[in-house]
C-alpha cells in the first residue's frame, strides 16, 4: 500500500526528506527501507502525488519535526 496524503506518510512510518539536485528541490517522504542512491518510489508533499525518484541525482536532507 502507498501513502495518497501526508497524513498517510506519517502513519506508515515513512521518512520525510528535502531533496537538493542543481535547480530543483522537492519536499517528499520515502519507505525507510527505499535504496536512496537508487530508483524509489516517494509521496512528493507539494503536488499530493507519488513520484519516482532517481535517488542518484539527488543529496537528501532528512526533516526532523
Amino acid at each position: 500500500m502507498k501513502p495518497q496524503t501526508d497524513n498517510e506518510c506519517t502513519s506508515m512510518g515513512w521518512i520525510e526528506y528535502m531533496a537538493y539536485a542543481d535547480c530543483h528541490d522537492l519536499h517528499i517522504s520515502a519507505d525507510p527501507d527505499a535504496d536512496m542512491d537508487g530508483r524509489f518510489i516517494a509521496f512528493n508533499h507539494d503536488e499530493q502525488e507519488l513520484i519516482m525518484v532517481n535517488g542518484w541525482l539527488f543529496t537528501f536532507e532528512s526533516i526532523e519535526d
